[in-house]
């Protein structure tokens, strides 16, 4: 009866711990969805969140806040200048289609000469 007893009690311990690990699972993947959400919904309220917003984050704001694109106001032609001029002096590595033509046709739509006012 006693090493039923014990036996019980290891099973409980380990169930009660597995149980604990799990939860600390589940709280750690929640909290990096909220992280998640919350980095996406900042880009998204700088950047007009449309098709293109993604790839055009992902290449711009490894080198500068979206802030910066988010200010500009150029025609295509005046973004393929600023992006050869990145490349050529900034050292930019060059980007390749299709991605180049989503970021530029993003940035024409969004961020004209037309442009509404910068946000916040």
């Amino acid at each position: 009866m006693r090493a039923t007893t014990v036996f019980t009690a290891v099973s409980l311990i380990t169930v009660a711990g597995f149980l604990s690990l799990s939860m600390l699972h589940v709280s750690s993947s929640a909290m990096a969805s909220t992280s998640d959400a919350e980095e996406e919904e900042d880009y998204n309220g700088i950047l007009v969140n449309e098709p293109g917003a993604d790839i055009t984050f992902a290449y711009c704001a490894g080198c500068h806040s979206e802030r910066i694109v988010a200010q500009q106001g150029l025609t295509r032609d005046g973004w393929e200048e600023l992006i050869e001029w990145m490349v050529e002096e900034q050292g930019m590595g060059e980007i390749e289609d299709p991605d180049y033509s989503e970021i530029v046709d993003y940035l024409a739509a969004h961020y004209g000469e037309d442009r509404p006012n910068f946000p916040n």
